[in-house]
This record gives structure tokens, sequence and C-alpha cells, in this order.
């Protein structure tokens, strides 16, 4: 059993005490933090939780209920903080995306917990869903052929659940490290360079730009184009976004993660040899989807000592938090190509 203390309870963190942890085997809950009074006695009322499990510090929880590890659930802001302090703890810290708000500090947070012999793992909990999985086993058997291009979509209109109205580029700071993080992981192959372009329209709420375009160049010669909005009237995609990646072979379609209730339901992938030949692709089997799987390979390392395939480590999303800098500067500069070597030398 892993003894787990969460840190945050807002409302972010009470979906994964609802959602999430009890879905979860191999899991004993030691502790919720939040320093915020209100916030504990909500999550006690709505969740039933036992208050002797609450706390009002980190330092309080680790005194008195000696849990081993962390999942840091808090506003962006406050992740580097939180996650270096559970690390200076001894504990082992799941940490919720995008990792840091920048570069430096993911750096600094990563090579403290290898100098501490600790586990630091970023919740990048699209990687876990059989679509996705089913894209890279294509990509790495050789099934499509040579992939020299991949296409990705996000559609999507905002509403007033939205939280990110102020960011500067609310597409590609929040939403795009999921897209991004997945072009890595289907490819198993790493970005050298990025164009992005991103605007707006008169009258949104959004302070900064909430849609992008982008040009993402890998090692390997890959091209991959990423569209995304927040302000689209159209038709929207689900969260986990339409893929389309080329092959020399085949083509391989699909979008995964569905917006409501039961969100594997959306999961597909349809091979094409031709325009008018297709048929569906057998879906890789993933026993734990979505936040719970990334939970269940967290759990799993710290039992084993061994990371699964795949798995999002602090150190390898550096990589992804790398991308998504590269390309707000680029957005930043009017779609001038940025190396990734520039934000991440």
């Amino acid at each position: 059993m892993v003894r787990l203390v969460q840190v945050g309870l807002g409302g972010w963190g009470r979906n994964w005490v609802a959602e999430v942890l009890p879905t979860v085997p191999g899991i004993e809950m030691a502790g919720f933090v939040d320093a915020d009074p209100a916030m504990r006695t909500i999550a006690a009322k709505r969740l039933g939780l036992d208050e002797a499990l609450l706390f009002g510090s980190l330092d309080e929880a680790v005194a008195e209920a000696a849990p081993e590890a962390a999942l840091v659930v808090v506003p962006l802001a406050a992740h580097a903080a939180v996650t270096e302090a559970a690390l200076k703890h001894g504990l082992h810290v799941l940490v919720e995306k995008p990792f840091t708000e920048t570069l430096a500090e993911a750096q600094a947070l990563v090579a403290l917990a290898e100098r501490l012999g600790l586990h630091l793992m970023v919740n990048q909990n699209y990687r876990y869903f059989p679509a996705p999985r089913t894209f890279r086993r294509l990509v790495a058997t050789g099934e499509l052929g040579h992939v020299a291009s991949m296409a990705v979509d996000f559609w999507k209109l905002y509403d007033e659940h939205y939280r990110y109205f102020f960011l500067a580029e609310p597409l590609l700071s929040d939403m795009a490290i999921h897209h991004f993080d997945l072009m890595r992981f289907i490819l198993q192959d790493e970005p050298v360079a990025v164009s992005a372009m991103s605007w707006s329209e008169p009258a949104t709420p959004f302070e900064g730009r909430p849609a992008a375009a982008s040009l993402v160049r890998f090692r390997g010669g890959v091209v991959v184009s990423y569209r995304g909005s927040w302000i689209s009237r159209g038709p929207d995609t689900v969260w986990g976004a339409d893929w389309r990646i080329d092959g020399s072979e085949r083509a391989a379609l699909g979008t995964f993660r569905g917006n409501q209730g039961d969100r594997r339901g959306e999961d597909r992938v349809m091979l094409y040899e031709a325009a008018t030949t297709k048929k569906a692709a057998r879906l890789v089997d993933t026993p734990f989807t979505d936040r719970a799987g990334a939970l269940d390979g967290f759990a799993h390392w710290l039992r084993t000592g061994e990371a699964a395939d795949g798995l999002s480590t602090g150190r390898d999303n550096l990589q992804s938090l790398a991308l998504m800098h590269a390309a707000i500067r680029s957005a930043a500069e009017g779609g001038r190509l940025v190396a990734l070597a520039e934000v991440m030398p």
C-alpha cells in the first residue's frame, strides 16, 4: 500500500477525491491538506471525509499521518512551492499538469528529487487512454509505414466554468500541454523547433489570445500541425482532440476522452489504406484510464522502483514543458521559428 496525502481541496481536488482515489487499489489515504479552513469544511461535508484526516498544512500532515507520497492538486502558481516542500519532507510526488510555471522551477525540482532519491511524476493523464496508446503502438511497430506528418485539432467554446480568462495564452499555456505531451508520447521522439501564432476576437472575456495554430518539427523529421481554440462556434471536439497520422502505408485517424460521463466512450482509431478502405484498429487494453491510470502508474513506480513504459516522470515532462514555452514565445513574437534549445539549453 502507498500512504498518500493529497494537498489541495478546491474544486479539482475534491473531484480527485470523489472520482479517482476510490478507483485505484493499493492507495491508502493518510490525509488531506488545505490551508483554507473553508475548503476543509466543504470537503468534509460534501465528501464525508473524516475530520481527523484533514490538515491545515503539509508540515502537520507529515508529523501526524506519516505519508510516503504526496498528490499535489493546488493552483499552478503553487505547484513549485508545494512540490518542493513535499520533496524536502522526503515524500514522493505526483503533481498536476502543467508541471510548474517556469522551466527553471521544473528543472530545479527534478534535480532536487534525483538528489534525494525520490520519485517525481507529472499527471499527464491523457497518456492513459486506449486511443493514444494505440497510436503509439502503430507508430512503434511500423504498421503505418514511414510517418512524416501528424495533425491535431481541438475546438471548444468557453463557458462560465472556464478558469483561465486571465492568461496571456490560455490555449497554449493550459490545454495544449496535454496535446503537446501526447505528440512526444505517440511518436517516442523529441521536438526540436516550433512556430506558433495565436489570436482572439472582439468582446470576449479573455484577456489574452484563446486560439492558436502551430507547426512542430520533431528530431526524426515528423512535422505536426496543431490547431486549437476556446472560441469556436462550430461543432466541438472531445477533450482529447481529433488526431490524424499519415504514414507511407496507412493513415490512422482517431479521437478519445469524451466530454461527459464515461470519458472512455469516445476512444476510437480507424486505419485507412485508401480513402475508401478503412477498418477499426484494435485498441490497446488500458485497465486504468485517465487520472486513475496516472495514479496507478505512480503507485506501481513506488512499489517496484520501475517506471512503466511511457510514465511521465518529472525529467521526461521537461520536454513537454519546453515545447509549451517555445510555442508561447513563438506566438508572442509573431510566429518566429523557436528552437527548443532556446528555452531549455
